[in-house]
């Protein structure tokens, strides 16, 4: 490992309300650089909830999701914000402007590779927002949930790397299972992605589905493909390697990965393993479960899910910089859950397969967003529940994670990127 090399980065930080910190809250999008073994903090730039941060190609500007459902200057329900902000040449973050996000509560951001467009996905409530009778076969009357639109928009970019007019807006409708009614029994989209082939690939964790469309060159969306995952899997996020046509998809309920082949000229998937993000010995008592992939209604109980407080949540994937490793950040947030978060390390096969090489033990439970160097074994991995940015060193040969090598103090670090 080159301890001399250089980067500058930033982190979201989840629950700001752009103001001072309050009970471990983010105030916005800490700059950070990283030196050596060493994060340097250089500032924060104001932000409402800005967790989920994305970078353009070049560095030169930072896109933040404002998760809210008000962000309108307040107004109930107006739905959530995304914030542009511009790289300084001292590392620190200027605000350019802002705009609504034109759905609620969104979780991720993207910019194509010709830095023309900005996607956002926004995800919709957790809980039901309406109160609705309808007419039943049976001459009754049913309960319809309803819950915030699940969509992806597509913004154009201005030059000065502001966030220009909204240009499409995708709305998905689908359901999962029902999940004790905790919120998939519709759909929520978690992550958005962009190739540089203007592949759009979304995970929608509340349908089950991974959403694949076209960016057209005038900033529409064409869907290609709804692939449908495991039932109750709840895709969450997702890694692209350009270099084999394969993705990697972290899964929110079970302690999984699972690697896709992906087509880009017709946008098909297909699936070709799904592997454990836990060790071995832990998985022969918590096995992973397999539901079918046909059509189902939501009110078809899974009560296997969420059931199990030892069964991780998987947050967040990435590939190292060269490729040949993939990295899964491993959640225990289930009532009576005892474990500490986890990074699982993948070696990445010819074929696009995965093989595990290591779980490296977290001290703290809530890991979500981290961050591969672009030149070396090293990461960079947020604690929410504690609080702290970690650096970890990963083996050259295998990809596992073998020590710790420094942490920092940054307030419900939730993502991050490189500028």
């Amino acid at each position: 490992m080159n301890g001399s090399n250089v980067f500058a980065g930033s982190v979201g930080t989840a629950n700001a309300r752009g103001k001072a910190s309050v009970n471990g809250a983010g105030e916005g999008v800490y700059a950070f650089r990283l030196a050596g073994n060493s994060l340097e903090p250089l500032g924060v730039a104001r932000a409402e909830n800005a967790g989920i941060i994305g970078a353009s190609p070049d560095g030169r500007f930072i896109y933040a999701a404002n998760e809210t459902r008000d962000f309108a200057d307040g107004l109930a329900g107006s739905g959530g914000g995304v914030t542009a902000f511009r790289v300084l040449e001292d590392g620190k973050l200027e605000r350019i402007n802002d705009s609504i996000s034109y759905g609620s509560r969104p979780s991720n951001v993207a910019v194509s590779a010709d830095g023309r467009f900005l996607l956002v996905s926004n995800h919709g409530s957790h809980s039901a927002v309406v109160c609705r009778y309808t007419p039943d076969a049976a001459g009754g009357w049913k309960l319809e949930r309803g819950f915030d639109d699940s969509s992806i928009a597509c913004f154009a970019l201005r030059e000065d790397g502001g966030i220009g007019k909204l240009i499409d807006l995708k709305v998905f409708d689908g359901s999962g299972y029902w999940d004790q009614g905790a919120g998939q029994s519709t759909s929520h989209l978690h992550c958005v992605r962009i190739t540089s082939t203007g592949l759009v690939l979304a995970c929608n964790r509340g349908a089950d589905t991974i959403e694949v469309m076209r960016l057209g060159p005038d900033g529409h969306l064409t869907l290609l493909n709804r692939h449908r995952a495991q039932r109750g899997y709840a895709p969450r996020h997702l890694a692209v390697d350009e270099t084999h046509s394969m993705i990697y998809v972290c899964n929110e309920n079970y302690p999984a990965v699972s690697a896709y082949r992906l087509n880009d000229a017709s946008g098909e998937l297909t699936e070709l393993q799904t592997i454990a993000t836990l060790p071995d010995d832990h998985m022969a008592t918590h096995p992973l479960p397999h539901f079918e992939r046909a059509h189902h209604e939501p009110d078809e109980r899974n009560t296997t899910s969420f059931a199990d407080p030892e069964t991780a949540g998987p947050a967040d994937v990435h590939l190292s910089h060269d490729g040949r490793f993939l990295y899964v950040t491993n959640r225990f947030l289930r009532p009576g859950a005892s474990n500490s978060g986890s990074i699982a390390s993948f070696r990445i096969d010819d074929s696009g397969t995965l093989q595990q090489t290591g779980v490296w033990e977290l001290p703290g439970q809530d890991p979500r967003g981290f961050l591969t160097s672009p030149v070396d074994q090293r990461l960079v991995v947020g604690l929410l529940d504690r609080n702290i940015a970690l650096i970890l060193e990963a083996d050259s040969r295998t990809g596992a994670v073998v020590r710790e090598l420094s942490r920092v103090d940054t307030p419900s670090p939730a993502s991050f990127v490189w500028m």
